[in-house]
């Protein structure tokens, strides 16, 4: 298994419509072949930090989704840019 971490921040007024649009997300993610689930986490600090954490079955998954016209979509208000990056393998559970 393969987990995918984005962390960025916003400004402190923009997270709660942030996280209300996380609430209300399109979804397209969840149809992808591989795609095993998503948590969206929001830090406590003075400036408001998100984790996107995408959990897929295995690298090639991971990779036909960042290449799909609904990943695209998913990142158009661009809210993520300047976005941290990172995979994973999954060696014990």
């Amino acid at each position: 298994m393969i987990v995918a971490v984005s962390r960025f921040s916003v400004p402190r007024e923009q997270a709660e419509a942030l996280a209300a649009r996380f609430r209300g997300r399109g979804r397209r993610v969840d149809g992808h072949p591989g795609f095993l689930g998503l948590e969206v986490l929001r830090g406590q600090g003075p400036t408001p930090e998100f984790l996107l954490v995408t959990r897929w079955a295995d690298r090639a998954a991971l990779k036909a989704y960042l290449r799909s016209e609904d990943f695209r979509l998913a990142h158009a208000e661009g809210e993520e840019l300047g976005a941290e990056f990172a995979t994973f393998e999954v060696v014990a559970t």
